[in-house]
């Protein structure tokens, strides 16, 4: 699985569908153009936060906007929590330790711990490796929840 290209082929799709050029997208979720840019030119893959914006204005899970799933069901989602919140609570419910995951995953136990104090967040590339691991979807990783109307 290439996360770049599935990234930049979804980003480059739900633009022209919307008929959107990098600056106005840039625009419309207050991110500088040239971050954009990148992520079609120089293979570089967003940020979290930047991820999280990207799927905000579009409606779109996270496991879309990366191709994880080939489903879009627009949905206006909630603020994400921390990811430090997130992180934990996760490790909460599948009763799991930062040291567990660091060892299963190999990753760093520096990385998990730095997650756990909110003083980084992980690359898409580990936050895809911990979502298949714990077998949900980004979304539910990073506590990220969507509006249900009635």
């Amino acid at each position: 699985m290439n996360i770049l290209s599935n990234f930049s082929e979804t980003l480059s799709e739900l633009m022209l569908i919307r008929n959107l050029k990098i600056k106005e997208l840039a625009q419309q979720i207050g991110i500088d153009g040239s971050s954009i840019t990148k992520y079609f030119r120089e293979g570089v893959i967003p940020k979290l936060p930047h991820a999280i914006a990207i799927a905000d204005y579009f409606g779109c899970a996270l496991d879309y906007l990366f191709g994880l799933t080939n489903e879009f069901v627009k949905k206006n989602y909630l603020p994400c929590p921390s990811f430090s919140q997130a992180f934990d609570d996760i490790l909460r419910f599948h009763n799991r330790t930062k040291y567990r995951l660091a060892k299963d995953l190999k990753i760093s136990n520096q990385s998990t711990i730095a997650w756990h104090k909110g003083k980084s967040i992980p690359t898409m590339e580990n936050l895809i490796k911990i979502a298949d691991y714990f077998g949900c979807t980004l979304d539910e990783l990073v506590g990220r929840k969507y509006v249900e109307y009635v």
